[in-house]
């Protein structure tokens, strides 16, 4: 003991030096304790289905460096418009994070009236995922001897009292797709509305419905099966999913067929810093080669987007959605 310390003061002396010496947690245990305990990310779609797995795969990407444990919250119904309802009254501290599609960022805020968010007010952008295709899918209602777009199209002008097509939300961009493809071939189809892809598909098969508009992955193992038939898929090129089947667009129904980006938000009001720390986590998992195989697995397109790039696709595509909506007098209900 040194000479000028009482036992008292001795004791107290060693506890400090065990602390500042060999009782000290290590760096990695020190570098999570700036993680976030428990993050929520909210989506807007059933468990399952393309998103979902999407959503699941930045769950568990997120913990290396942000987040010590995860939980997905899957809100559906009205095609993600109760999702970003819920969302927006959460706490804005980095524990909340929402994992959706364009449509209800540049779609519903000209296709509906009223909505329970406000797009730009309510959300951050943290940066984009990817892209994927979507398609448009016809069951067994549908003679095997329809085979493209155009085809599908006479048929429902001369069965329309069968001619119904489903997508997971009124007013969504899968909605438009189908809808507007049909008034371009000159037609009218009914819009069944459905709570995700799973139970349209599953109606699809069933011979409910003539056709779906869903996620191309959603639908591509029961192509592949012989349960359903793909007819067109949209984007710019043909799928590497199902590269024999022609584009919206090679069969001159492409104005309104495009691809789908995923995006990750945060809360307006998160703290910058807080964004910024996800933002850095995102960008340098989706550059290794194993997060980039397996979201490649669902999405066409899996790279990282930068929020400025998000925020302009963002006010590009809403305004070109606007432009389609008035002159054709789109609405949920069309």
């Amino acid at each position: 003991m040194p000479p000028h310390l009482s036992r008292r003061h001795f004791n107290s002396w060693l506890a400090s030096c065990a602390v500042a010496g060999g009782a000290l947690p290590s760096a990695a245990a020190l570098a999570s304790t700036d993680k976030i305990p428990m993050v929520r990310l909210v989506t807007g779609v059933p468990a399952g289905s393309m998103v979902d797995n999407i959503t699941r795969q930045v769950a568990e990407v997120i913990k290396s460096d942000y987040a010590v444990n995860t939980m997905v919250e899957n809100k559906t119904g009205a095609g993600g418009i109760m999702a970003l309802g819920y969302f927006k009254t959460l706490p804005r501290d980095g524990s909340n994070l929402y994992v959706g599609v364009s449509s209800p960022l540049t779609v519903y805020p000209v296709t509906h009236k009223k909505l329970p968010y406000d797009a730009d007010k309510d959300l951050v952008p943290v940066g984009s995922l990817g892209s994927f295709d979507l398609a448009l899918a016809v069951g067994p209602m549908v003679p095997a001897s329809v085979t493209d777009l155009k085809g599908y199209f006479d048929w429902c002008r001369k069965n329309p009292t069968s001619a119904s097509f489903g997508s997971p939300g009124a007013g969504s961009m899968l909605h438009f797709v189908g809808s507007m493809s049909a008034r371009a071939a000159g037609t009218e189809i009914a819009h069944i509305a459905y709570r995700g892809p799973g139970p349209a598909v599953l109606d699809l098969q069933g011979g409910v419905l003539s056709a779906a508009v869903v996620p191309l992955v959603d639908v591509a193992e029961f192509a592949a099966q012989g349960k359903v038939r793909i007819l067109g898929t949209t984007g710019e090129e043909r799928s590497r999913f199902v590269p024999n089947v022609p584009t919206f667009k090679e069969q001159g129904f492409g104005e309104f067929a495009k691809s789908v980006w995923i995006a990750v938000f945060a809360l307006a009001g998160t703290p910058d810093a807080t964004v910024e720390k996800l933002r850095s986590n995102l960008k340098s998992a989706l550059a290794t080669p194993d997060v980039k195989a397996s979201m490649g697995r669902q999405l066409q397109k899996a790279e990282w987007g930068s929020a400025e790039a998000l925020t302009r696709s963002i006010a590009q595509e809403r305004a070109s959605w606007a432009k389609a909506v008035q002159a054709l007098n789109f609405t949920p209900e069309s």
